[in-house]
């Protein structure tokens, strides 16, 4: 039987790893999107989001880290 501190660990790293997945899959829907824009305000849009989005998952991995 594992113990709580056991328990909360092995559910932080797995809420972790969830949002890394998400946090990956939209960022690159908004560089699709980027891609896909005629507009120059929206591709920067967009991209700018991508960027964000890759510093979130950058952030969540070192996180991630810490919770093993």
């Amino acid at each position: 039987m594992h113990s709580q501190e056991e328990i909360k660990k092995i559910l932080d790293y797995g809420m972790i790893t969830r949002s890394i997945i998400e946090s990956e899959v939209s960022a690159r829907k908004c560089q699709m999107y980027s891609q896909m824009a005629q507009d120059k305000e929206v591709k920067t849009f967009f991209q700018k989001q991508a960027n964000s989005l890759e510093e979130v998952t950058d952030f969540l991995k070192s996180k991630l880290s810490e919770v093993i």
